[in-house]
């Protein structure tokens, strides 16, 4: 179904629309399991960042042409690796750890279950890793999720203010997107190169801190045709691309007028929510405080 927009130029009218027992929820339905994603651009798709060209071009070598395989081998699997190998360095637990995890984390044991057939990867026994990863800034195919709306709005006004331009303006209005994860779960999409599959990847709070407080969870584009050795690296759709050519399932795109990105952090903050319950650590409390001053300084309250 097409994408069904709503757009508010009104922050109290938005957060209204937008929350648990709000108009959005309800249009979704009794019995929908409503996620939601904010983000600060409305300009940008729904692509995790280990499929965004921008953040491949940062860490591939230079003059290497990469198939599909070749990128999940040098690419997401050395930066897994590498977060690996520093959380034991640092003592730090890795979820759901186990020795024969470990063994299916080693290179050659990698190789040969996905060098093949790279549209297994990633199998669920590294959903728990790719998460706790995800949540630490490493990039993976797991796209953030969460099951309140005002989380969402939190990260959209956020990242609006992190993303001005050079003369500290904001361009673009911001965005919280809305679906049941029970009907976009195991949604298909094909192409002429390609079949796709949505996934809804729920995990313990155990999994992260920064998870549990976020109520997060994760939606996961799984190849099912179309990745292999020796085929150009293809980053496949986006799940708005997916969502926008589905005849069952129907994506809300709910907008809000950029002037209002730092009163929506007000809101948020008065409502408890901010990087220092989001992130519950000391970089989560100084975050806090950066973008607390940001917001004032674009509404012009300093």
């Amino acid at each position: 179904m097409p994408i069904k927009e709503y757009k508010f130029n009104d922050l109290n009218k938005f957060w209204q629309f937008i929350s648990p027992d709000g108009e959005l929820v309800k249009e979704m339905g009794r019995v929908a399991h409503p996620i939601f994603r904010g983000q600060g651009k409305i300009s940008w798709s729904l692509t995790p960042s280990a499929l965004r060209k921008s953040v491949v071009d940062q860490y591939q070598r230079p003059q290497s042409i990469y198939s599909q395989t070749d990128h999940v081998m040098s690419f997401e699997y050395e930066l897994l690796v590498a977060y690996l190998h520093h959380c034991d360095e640092l003592g730090l637990a890795i979820p759901n750890d186990s020795r024969e995890f470990r063994q299916k984390a080693e290179f050659f044991t990698f190789a040969a279950q996905f060098a093949s057939n790279a549209n297994e990867w990633p199998t669920e026994d590294f959903y728990s890793l790719l998460a706790s990863a995800q949540h630490h800034g490493v990039p993976t195919r797991l796209l953030d999720w969460t099951r309140l709306s005002f989380i969402a709005a939190y990260f959209a006004g956020v990242q609006a203010l992190e993303g001005t331009d050079s003369c500290g303006r904001l361009n673009e209005d911001i965005v919280v997107w809305g679906i049941d994860a029970n009907k976009a779960h195991l949604l298909r999409h094909e192409t002429p190169n390609s079949i796709t599959e949505i996934h809804h990847v729920k995990l313990p709070g155990i999994t992260s801190k920064n998870l549990a407080m976020q109520k997060g969870c994760f939606l996961l584009v799984k190849w099912l045709t179309g990745q292999s050795r020796g085929l150009n690296f293809d980053m496949g759709p986006s799940i708005d691309t997916m969502l926008d050519a589905s005849t069952t399932v129907t994506l809300y795109k709910v907008i809000l007028s950029h002037d209002q990105a730092s009163n929506l952090i007000f809101k948020c903050n008065d409502f408890g929510i901010s990087a220092a319950t989001l992130f519950p650590s000391h970089d989560g409390a100084g975050k806090a405080a950066k973008e607390f001053k940001l917001a004032k300084r674009h509404s012009g309250r300093l």
